[in-house]
């Protein structure tokens, strides 16, 4: 493909696909320019707008190809393009499906998911989200007949671009509603479109309105999954969960050279207790402890050594959120995420010490300013809120290893390498007996695996609003691994 085949581009979509999320996005980029909806029956690219390129509604509306042209002409460096929905004028998708100089971007997105986000908009009047604290909730009803018509008409539409597509002989680039936020999909898009230029980073200024499971977003949730499941329109009736997906990230794997144990660790959880333990073992053959490695490497070994144990170790939710709390943000030494700590205080209303007085656990200090165990109960509290928003992409800060659910983790090291064992705290005696049985290998005490090195243990801030706040930032871990109450 030439660097200046394309003239301009259209985005292919429908409502509550993720339409506004991408033009802030591709407009990020020096190198093009989307500019909304021109042809949507209602305005001309933006609500309260009337006039585009000199053109108003009803000039658009006699020769809507026209104001395509207008556009590429007046158009200056950069590569002009609009978002066009399966409901705008049909000649339009006929004249740029035909026209090899436009670049066609597919977007969809679960149609159940769709349908129901935009009942609820309906509800709420609330079509575009910025800011969170702004942000209107609603229950609705599912209507299957509805959903049927809205189903078939994303249908008919998508059939018609693919025919068109296959019959000249042109692509398009797929996008999908989970690649909104991956900076390398756009930056992809971007050599697609015949740009050389890359971003460094996305941001992050439309929120997602309605981040909930479809059970607390529809009223007859129970009705709704049946009624689906019986058409074949979803595979199962499971919870929505919308934590971005992982990658496999092998430099986290920690193996020996001449044992044959790899260790998956998720976060920090039990893995000084874990590697002093295989470290031991390699001591009797002078072997030694890898890490850091990359995919090929493991794949590597994985070839040099065909009979191994793979395995992890599994924490309880509420133990994970406490040391990825008390590690990263309530102490600032060297592990502390400063820059996440200053956002959770300044807009989550998260009540912490002075850095100062946190870089060591030194409980006298907090006393001598009236920090107590209260304080620290609800930072936790609201820092689970806020983790609650941050895995299903809400909130500016990361996803971090230490407190991405282990549901996801453990997907994405199975792309390189499935664990033979999941450990947990109640079993891993037992479970790495049976591993050094398997290989042969000595019977050595692994040790307390999870030491807490807190100012407030857990037992002391632990209860059940802890324990159902977690919970929701947890779903998917809780009915994956079984996991009940702490303390049970």
């Amino acid at each position: 493909m030439s660097k200046n085949k394309f003239k301009y581009f259209v985005l292919l979509a429908n409502m509550r696909t993720g339409s506004n999320l991408f033009e802030q996005n591709i407009n990020l980029f020096d190198s093009f320019s989307c500019n909304g909806e021109l042809f949507n029956p209602h305005f001309v690219g933006y609500p309260k707008q009337d006039i585009y390129c000199d053109m108003d509604v009803a000039d658009r509306d006699r020769d809507p190809n026209k104001l395509v042209r207008k556009m590429v002409s007046q158009s200056n460096e950069k590569l002009p393009g609009f978002r066009l929905f399966s409901d705008h004028d049909p000649r339009v998708l006929n004249y740029v499906l035909e026209d090899e100089t436009c670049a066609k971007i597919v977007l969809t997105r679960n149609p159940l998911d769709s349908y129901i986000s935009h009942a609820i908009a309906k509800k709420t009047d609330q079509w575009r989200l910025t800011d969170l604290h702004k942000r209107k909730t609603a229950q609705v009803d599912f209507d299957i007949v509805g959903f049927k018509a809205y189903v078939n008409n994303l249908s008919e539409f998508s059939k018609k671009i693919k025919n068109k597509l296959q019959i000249t002989g042109q692509s398009a680039f797929q996008l999908s509603y989970a690649d909104l936020g991956k900076l390398d999909v756009f930056n992809g898009l971007s050599n697609f479109l015949g740009s050389d230029e890359k971003l460094e980073g996305l941001k992050q200024k439309i929120k997602r309105q309605n981040p909930e499971a479809l059970s607390e977003k529809v009223k007859n949730y129970s009705e709704m999954i049946e009624q689906v499941r019986s058409i074949n329109f979803l595979d199962n009736g499971l919870p929505e969960f919308h934590e971005p997906e992982r990658h496999a990230a092998a430099k986290n794997f920690i193996l020996g050279d001449t044992i044959s144990l790899l260790f998956q660790p998720i976060g920090g959880f039990g893995k000084s207790a874990i590697e002093n333990w295989m470290r031991t073992h390699l001591s009797e053959s002078n072997g030694k402890l890898l890490s850091g490695m990359n995919q090929k490497q493991i794949n590597d070994w994985l070839k040099q050594h065909q009979t191994r144990i793979v395995f992890s170790l599994l924490a309880h939710p509420v133990e994970r959120v406490h040391l990825a709390f008390n590690v990263h943000i309530f102490q600032t030494g060297e592990n502390s995420f400063r820059w996440i700590r200053k956002i959770l205080t300044e807009q989550y209303n998260v009540k912490l010490p002075d850095p100062g007085v946190c870089e060591t656990i030194n409980k006298g200090a907090l006393d001598s300013i009236g920090y107590g165990v209260e304080d620290y109960r609800q930072a936790i509290k609201k820092f689970t809120k806020f983790l609650n928003g941050n895995l299903k992409g809400q909130t500016r800060a990361r996803i971090d290893h230490s407190w991405a659910s282990q549901s996801a983790i453990l997907d994405g090291y199975s792309k390189l390498v499935h664990p033979d064992y999941l450990l947990r705290v109640d079993t891993y005696e037992n479970l790495t007996s049976i591993i050094e049985d398997q290989l042969g290998l000595s019977q050595i005490d692994v040790g307390e695996i999870f030491p807490e090195n807190a100012a407030f243990q857990l037992a002391e801030i632990y209860d059940d609003e802890l324990e159902q706040l977690v919970a929701k930032a947890y779903t998917r871990d809780y009915m994956n691994f079984g996991f009940k109450g702490w303390r049970h």
